[in-house]
């Protein structure tokens, strides 16, 4: 059975509390019921095998029977995807939470054809959220992938200024990606352009914050399917998967 999720506040030293969508999940759907036994994680690295207790409220209680904390692997893969249209951007968080990616960011920048005001930003979170939490659990990945958007490309770049080691996708650049990477690096950003691509001008200011400007080659990818086929690379090469 895949992993429930349960935040740190809902765990105790001897029982773990699921909160209202995964009990009703656990209970209504799977017909969870004590004294089976299931594994709970809070996202974070936390994995336990736990009893099924009690049920209060329509609330599954469960006893920890032994847990575990996991290291997160290295290095700590941090995706920034510009903004698309339609269901591009969901499909992107499903497919990078399954891979294992830490963190997704969603951008704007001067070709970005969708635009979202605030009240629309933060519902897209919530629902991203929901996305990547679901592909954490399918994956059996004790560590929930950050996602978000909202990001201006002024805060991309002072973003990228901080990132230790980056890498931008430009299809005029000449450099290829597999000679890009430095090895030993604890983290790694990866900046994928919208729909239109980035502008020479945006290239070259996230250069100029420090990014390396790379190629995948001959053949121009979708959006959507650039971030995903460059994560796994990136995983393949760091010796994260395969």
């Amino acid at each position: 059975m895949n992993p429930w999720f349960v935040a740190p506040h809902g765990w105790s030293e001897s029982e773990v509390v699921l909160p209202d969508d995964e009990s009703h999940h656990a209970l209504k759907v799977l017909r969870v019921a004590p004294p089976d036994v299931i594994t709970v994680t809070d996202g974070k690295g936390r994995i336990a095998r736990c009893a099924a207790a009690r049920v209060a409220d329509d609330t599954l209680v469960a006893e920890i029977l032994e847990s575990e904390q996991r290291r997160p692997l290295k290095p700590h893969l941090v995706v920034y995807q510009g903004a698309a249209k339609g269901s591009k951007i969901e499909d992107v968080v499903e497919r990078l939470a399954e891979l294992g990616v830490a963190e997704t960011w969603i951008y704007a920048s001067a070709r970005t054809v969708v635009k979202w005001d605030a009240d629309r930003i933060a519902k897209l979170d919530e629902r991203w959220g929901a996305i990547a939490r679901s592909a954490a659990k399918q994956s059996r990945n004790p560590y929930l992938m950050d996602v978000g958007g909202g990001l201006s490309f002024t805060e991309l770049t002072r973003r990228i200024a901080k990132e230790p080691s980056a890498v931008v996708l430009w299809e005029e650049a000449s450099f290829p990606l597999r000679t890009a990477l430095v090895e030993g690096s604890d983290r790694v950003a990866l900046v994928v352009g919208p729909e239109g691509g980035l502008e020479r001008a945006e290239a070259e200011a996230l250069a100029d914050a420090g990014a390396q400007l790379v190629s995948l080659g001959p053949r121009i990818l979708r959006t959507e399917n650039a971030a995903v086929i460059t994560a796994a690379v990136l995983q393949y090469h760091f010796g994260l998967i395969g």
